[in-house]
């Protein structure tokens, strides 16, 4: 016998919530010209190291006071 159980929601967080906000883009590398995808206008090329400046993404970073694990929380 074989019992199916569905699975269990978890509650959103903050992360859930930026997460769903979230927009996959496309663009291509500057440097070696392959195509690269990221997270809100973020890139990083996965075939020549080249990375966009955290500044030219199109939503605000977190700050690291936001991240569960720094030191003070």
């Amino acid at each position: 016998m074989t019992q199916e159980w569905p699975p269990e929601a978890a509650p959103p967080t903050d992360a859930a919530a930026r997460l769903a906000e979230s927009e996959i883009t496309v663009t291509e590398c500057r440097d070696c010209g392959a195509e690269v995808h990221g997270l809100n206008g973020r890139y990083a090329c996965p075939l020549c190291g080249w990375v966009n400046h955290w500044s030219q993404g199109s939503t605000t970073l977190p700050r690291a006071e936001d991240d569960p694990d720094y030191p003070g929380n």
